[in-house]
């Protein structure tokens, strides 16, 4: 399963291609690997305390090396490749203040003598959003955004490759504006005021690609869990009998899977509507399958990962009113109301419960798109577009992000590890801001700070903060890999005639060809002979928890002491077991891989049956944003949803907090 650290791959390495030399690959020796055994053992665990995740009193090295930054030219990261995302640089600092042996011994604090009206530390969506909205407010105003990254985005991530002299752009992290018809009046009102032009997306987003092509949506049974690969090509966005006659399953199963998906029964008889919800309340969706509608052990095999892709793991800790709500199989013959959603269905659900917007609003880096446009508007002058029609295109010049005398500096590779008012009296009209850049502890200075970084980590930076600390660590990120991998041509996915595949288990729970975006000057592949991006997703939470936050630590500690060679085993592997049939040679066909990293990436959604205390509250995620002093807290973790719109609610929020 996604999450999981039992893949072995089917193919030898020579088989793989592994000895091509297209990106950087740090073998294991045998320090690594009583490393890697130590770190997977619980020593190099996630930001987070006490039941989630342990304090350290250690820093462990990595396989690959603190300094393993990913392959390329440090100078535009955009275009490095190898192991990105949160590099292990970027990690180092946090992590020592996690495990507190940051300020062990002497460190010496070199005032800079800068003084800003706000400093924000993190340099995301929701940190760049912040400065804006400041700026919007005090034109005049001087703004510092610090971050530990190497690039800025967040997980809102540019991934650039050249192939025949072409630059072929995709997206590393945070892929869509999804459902801006009901995104608030303020995160809207940012994307007009960035020249986003929605209605565009109806021509640059190639909506007839897939139709044109004959390419279809599928699923691929891997032989761990039944005994052989197969690949199952589904008939428009469902399986059936014809589709499923060569599946892998015992008649038994493929039976009860086909009545769950087309003809379910009311398998909660002589119950009353709310009362079938409040027990759908109480249930997983795994729970359900098994327990309610008696799924055979294959079907719940089957759908383990069905849940992974869009909410960061699988069926046996995702609830039952949200797989309703979803129309996931299993619920069509209860015969429950679908005209609102039920209060306890879980907060995008809810939000985006009337919502049709088609699913096309993509550039093709991503909401790095976004990110990028507001460089534009704040830093004049660093090649940043200005305009969304040349965003695709356009080339930043990194060395001008953070230039004196600029109204606003963007600051990367700098990691802020302490935060507190002048004097330690939240009363000041000051706060002091300590970052470390060049092997150095500098502080600034300023009138005032948003936190727009993992939540998780504020109370290692804040440690006076009078909110429990419990709350912010509560709203700990789910970890997640995002690859891109660059292919010398399509031919295979349109001989199988697909565009996309969910695994059942495996390392990577999705394999799919890019969105096909063109706009301004750039154009997606439109013929099979061109190369092409494929991205490959990892939901790393570890399944077996009911609770998802019980899957966070283990995944994210298996996703840290993993050397970048194993990624890039495991997405040859299973990119070859899709695609051998249609005629692709991973050794010949892979031109380029880069592997975004995320230990910290989806915002928990709350939901049942796990958050008991969700809808009615307290809820961690505003307990722990309430403002201190001249403090305020923004990121997608602060309104527990993993969106966009989230984390720019959060910037309007915590800038309107400060006033």
């Amino acid at each position: 399963m996604s999450g999981d650290n039992s893949y072995q791959p089917v193919h030898s390495d020579r088989e793989l291609g592994m000895d091509r030399k297209i990106s950087r690959r740090d073998f294991l020796d045998g320090m690594a690997v009583a490393v890697g055994a130590a770190a997977t053992g619980g020593l190099l665990s996630g930001c987070a305390a006490g039941e989630w995740g342990g304090v350290h009193d250690k820093v462990v090295n990595p396989p690959d090396g603190w300094n393993q930054a990913g392959r390329g030219s440090p100078g535009y990261p955009p275009a490095m490749t190898g192991l990105r995302g949160s590099t292990n640089p970027a990690m180092r600092i946090p992590h020592e203040l996690r495990d507190g042996i940051f300020w062990a011994g002497e460190k010496p604090v070199h005032r800079t003598g800068e003084h800003y009206d706000l400093v924000v530390v993190g340099a995301g969506i929701s940190g760049l959003s912040a400065a804006y909205f400041y700026r919007r407010r005090h034109p005049n105003a001087t703004v510092l955004i610090l971050d530990n990254h190497d690039d800025f985005g967040g997980h809102a991530r540019r991934n650039e490759f050249t192939a025949n002299g072409r630059l072929i752009v995709g997206y590393g992290g945070s892929q869509s504006i999804e459902a801006p018809s009901v995104w608030s009046k303020e995160a809207r009102g940012l994307l007009d005021e960035l020249g986003i032009d929605l209605e565009a997306f109806r021509k640059y987003y190639d909506q007839d690609f897939n139709t044109r092509w004959k390419l279809n949506d599928s699923e691929f049974f891997t032989s761990d869990l039944f005994g052989r690969d197969h690949l199952a090509v589904m008939k428009g966005d469902t399986q059936t009998a014809g589709t499923l006659r060569n599946a892998p399953l015992s008649e038994r199963a493929r039976r009860a899977f086909l009545e769950l998906q087309d003809r379910p029964g009311d398998y909660l008889p002589g119950l009353t509507e709310e009362q079938k919800k409040q027990r759908l309340v109480g249930l997983t969706y795994r729970e359900y399958l098994r327990d309610v509608a008696k799924m055979p052990a294959e079907v719940l095999d089957y759908l383990q990962t069905y849940t992974s892709d869009e909410w960061g793991f699988g069926s046996d800790a995702f609830g039952a009113i949200d797989a309703w709500a979803m129309e996931y199989p299993g619920f069509g013959g209860l015969k429950l109301d679908r005209s609102r959603p039920y209060r306890y269905c879980g907060p995008t659900i809810q939000l985006q419960w009337n919502a049709d917007d088609p699913y096309i609003d993509h550039f093709p880096d991503g909401n790095n798109g976004v990110c990028r446009l507001l460089v534009g508007r704040l830093i004049p002058g660093t090649g940043a577009p200005r305009a969304m029609g040349e965003e695709t295109s356009a080339r930043i010049d990194y060395s001008r992000l953070d230039v004196a005398g600029n109204a606003v500096r963007l600051r990367l590779d700098a990691p802020c590890v302490r935060v507190h008012h002048t004097g330690g009296n939240p009363g000041a009209k000051t706060v002091e801001v300590d970052f470390h850049r060049d092997g150095k502890v500098h502080r600034c200075t300023a009138g005032g700070v948003v936190m727009a970084c993992y939540n998780t980590m504020i109370p290692y930076l804040m440690q006076d903060l009078p909110t429990p600390q419990e709350a912010l660590f509560y709203g700990t990120k789910l970890p997640i890999v995002y690859a891109m991998v660059l292919l010398r041509n399509w031919e295979a996915w349109r001989r199988l005639g697909i565009y996309h595949t969910r695994f059942t288990s495996g390392d990577w729970v999705v394999a799919e060809l890019d969105y096909p975006v063109s706009m301004g000057g750039y154009r997606f592949s439109h013929d099979p002979g061109q190369p092409v991006l494929v991205h490959m997703i990892r939901m790393a939470t570890a399944p077996g928890y009911r609770n998802p936050r019980g899957g966070i630590g283990p995944g994210r500690r298996e996703l840290f002491a993993r050397p970048y060679e194993r990624y890039e085993r495991s997405l040859r592997d299973q990119l070859t077991r899709l695609l051998k049939d249609g005629g692709f040679d991973p050794a010949r066909d892979i031109l380029g891989i880069t592997v975004n990293r995320w230990g910290h990436g989806y915002a928990l959604e709350y939901g049942r049956p796990w958050a008991d205390f969700w809808p009615d509250g307290p809820l961690p995620s505003v307990r722990g944003r309430r403002p201190f002093g001249r403090v305020t807290i923004a990121n997608s973790d602060s309104q527990n949803r993993a969106y966009a719109d989230a984390a720019i609610d959060a910037a309007w929020r915590a800038v309107e907090e400060l006033g």
